[in-house]
């Protein structure tokens, strides 16, 4: 305890009580960076502070096209988004056949969206030079147009038929007697607004 009170050495007794203070100050402060590290929400012994601190992960992919899928329901395709082709099949018709065409989609765009073919904007028109000869919209509850959902992705495609009754119409399903002549006609396709390049087919005798 003397030896403690009493430095021994060559030196003044005022270095020696330097030194030990220093060498206290550096335990002290050690002391307390290990103190820190263990009780900081990073440290190794608490594990669930650590997790709490994790930044939170961004959304994986899956998410991502699970959350785009949902706000295609509510958008519907606009002319935009879609190539619509209509091909007659074959381009000349007997006259016991009915007209039919293949009609193509692609989807063009860059974001999903929906597309209704029965849509109230969808319609298949036939004429010949001036003359309306038939019209889906002249009366909707008998257009050959079926009602198909698609939930379009970009670059996805997809294919239906429609078939003219080969019929003339009127509006409000009025009845009209006269038939089609033999001769060539021009067919208009338009799905929910979106027109489809007009196409010509011929009824043969």
């Amino acid at each position: 305890m003397e030896g403690l009170r009493q430095p021994v050495g060559d030196l003044p007794p005022e270095v020696y009580w330097r030194r030990r203070l220093v060498i206290i100050g550096g335990l002290l402060l050690l002391i307390l960076v290990l103190w820190f590290l263990v009780t900081s929400p990073s440290g190794d012994n608490d594990t669930s502070t650590a997790g709490d601190a994790t930044p939170s992960p961004t959304a994986s992919p899956t998410t991502t096209a699970t959350a785009a899928e949902a706000l295609a329901v509510g958008r519907e395709c606009t002319e935009g988004d879609l190539e619509i082709t209509t091909t007659p099949n074959p381009f000349t018709f007997d006259s016991d056949s009915l007209p039919s065409f293949d009609v193509a989609i692609e989807h063009v765009g860059d974001s999903p969206c929906l597309l209704q073919t029965a849509h109230e904007d969808s319609a298949l028109l036939i004429t010949s030079g001036s003359d309306r000869i038939w019209s889906s919209a002249d009366c909707p509850t008998q257009s050959p147009i079926n009602d198909r959902e698609f939930l379009l992705e970009a670059g996805q495609e997809e294919d239906f038929q429609v078939t003219w009754p080969r019929t003339r119409s009127a509006p409000e399903c009025a009845t009209v007697t006269a038939e089609p002549a033999p001769g060539f006609y021009l067919a208009d396709l338009s799905l929910q607004g979106i027109a489809a390049e007009q196409v010509q087919f011929e009824l043969a005798d």
